[in-house]
């Protein structure tokens, strides 16, 4: 199992029975706390998993946010980040060698938590709320 705060099974959800219900009603966990934390969850595919084990896991990770978290989950990928993940559908079609937009890759969007947006061939989800933390984008072709 991770130890690493962005896992699967980190703080509450790790815990169960007795000390689910302890440390749920604790009074520390009884307010809401700020977070920047955001999670995309993509079904398998031989795209997606190109993605990851290319893109995710060597250079993302590395070079851009190292905060992030990759598990895999049976059929699904579950990725957990502090502040953005985002995703290069035209790097990712460059890689595969063919054609790969983000309408095809929000196909295997299963699930996110964050503000989840595309721009241009890029999908991004932040916890950043656009138009206050930033300045809203505009694609021109």
């Amino acid at each position: 199992m991770s130890v690493s705060s962005n896992a699967y099974y980190a703080g509450t959800t790790g815990l169960s029975g007795k000390e689910f219900a302890e440390a749920f009603f604790a009074d520390e966990n009884q307010v809401v706390h700020e977070s920047d934390t955001v999670v995309l969850v993509l079904k398998k595919s031989d795209e997606i998993n190109t993605f990851i084990e290319e893109i995710l896991l060597e250079d993302y990770k590395k070079h851009v946010n190292p905060t992030v978290n990759v598990e895999d989950r049976a059929g699904y990928w579950w990725i957990k980040a502090n502040g953005k993940i985002e995703v290069d559908c035209d790097e990712l079609s460059e890689l595969l060698g063919r054609s790969f937009n983000v309408y095809d890759f929000l196909v295997d969007v299963s699930s996110t938590i964050g503000r989840a947006y595309t721009l241009g061939n890029k999908f991004t989800i932040t916890s950043e709320l656009m138009g206050l933390d930033r300045k809203l984008e505009d694609y021109h072709a």
